[in-house]
């Protein structure tokens, strides 16, 4: 097997092809004058399985136009078979109609992927666990559970730390969390607007006084939630708050959001590549778990 990597994560993509010892493609993607993607894969690939790797952040559309050109690539250039591992799966979040008249953008992207040379997919902590269901191809839904787990161990005084579920949502993927780590679970009742996105914290499930509070969720998009999470649970007596995200996007001004004072660390993973990051934001690598996904078709 070799690694081909979009452009949206090589970083990443270079340590998966590290941590299974395999060798990463030659190619050069470039644009157009009239901004249009052009690939060029320079080795020969006749025959080989195929590892390619592509994250669908900013530019969410021109990274997925990206690898649908890399797709056909190397289906012309002769490629036996392609698993593609998806860290972050861009339009995961609209899984459902909420108003009449939207689509469902997971499960487009989820077609749009089923119907080229794919052969299987490996996907990241999704929002909705359905959503493989979408697909049409073998997938393999991936969990950071290990990678932040160890982080937890090595960095909480546990028995100051509880678990807490930023929603009802979120409450199965927290509570896995906390039964690994022998951890008691919150949940906070929040409350979302559908047209604005807003969402304000209504109740708690438990008392979390004088605790570390571990926030364990799937991503972070604009921060703004993330604020208010920290905000309230300080209110309601919390040491210190602590989130880890598997998704860092930090859309629009999130990056700047994670500065509030309420907010004492962020830990995410590198499904998604960011160049100089705040101190109070932490990195765990997932190239393993996403490399082991894998690691039976090489």
């Amino acid at each position: 097997m070799k690694l081909i990597s979009g452009s949206s994560n090589l970083p990443l993509a270079t340590k998966i092809a590290q941590y299974l010892n395999i060798e990463t493609i030659d190619l050069e993607i470039s644009k157009f004058a009239n901004g249009e993607k052009r690939v060029w894969i320079k080795d020969d690939i006749a025959g080989e399985n195929i590892c390619l790797v592509q994250s669908f952040d900013q530019p969410v559309d021109e990274n997925i136009v990206e690898t649908l050109l890399l797709i056909d690539a190397l289906e012309r250039a002769g490629a036996r078979h392609i698993n593609f591992i998806i860290p972050w799966m861009g339009y995961s979040l609209q899984d459902k109609v909420f108003r009449d008249g939207e689509p469902i953008a997971a499960r487009v992207i989820a077609n749009i992927i089923s119907n080229t040379y794919i052969k299987r997919v490996s996907l990241l902590d999704l929002h909705n666990s359905s959503i493989p269901g979408f697909f049409s191809i073998p997938t393999h839904h991936i969990l950071a559970l290990k990678p932040f787990t160890k982080y937890v161990q090595d960095n909480f005084n546990l028995s100051a730390a509880v678990i807490v579920s930023p929603d009802f949502g979120g409450l199965k993927r927290a509570r896995t969390f906390a039964d690994t780590l022998s951890l008691e679970l919150e949940n906070i009742d929040k409350h979302r607007d559908l047209y604005t996105g807003k969402v304000t914290p209504k109740g708690l499930s438990g008392d979390v006084k004088d605790k570390v509070c571990i926030i364990y969720d799937d991503v972070i998009n604009t921060g703004g939630t993330v604020v208010e999470t920290a905000k309230f649970l300080k209110e309601k007596g919390a040491r210190e708050v602590h989130f880890l995200i598997t998704h860092g996007l930090f859309a629009g001004d999130g990056l700047a959001k994670m500065n509030d004072e309420s907010i004492d660390s962020v830990v995410i993973t590198n499904s998604v590549h960011h160049e100089n990051l705040p101190d109070k934001i932490k990195i765990v690598d997932v190239a393993p778990v996403l490399g082991e996904s894998i690691r039976a078709w090489i």
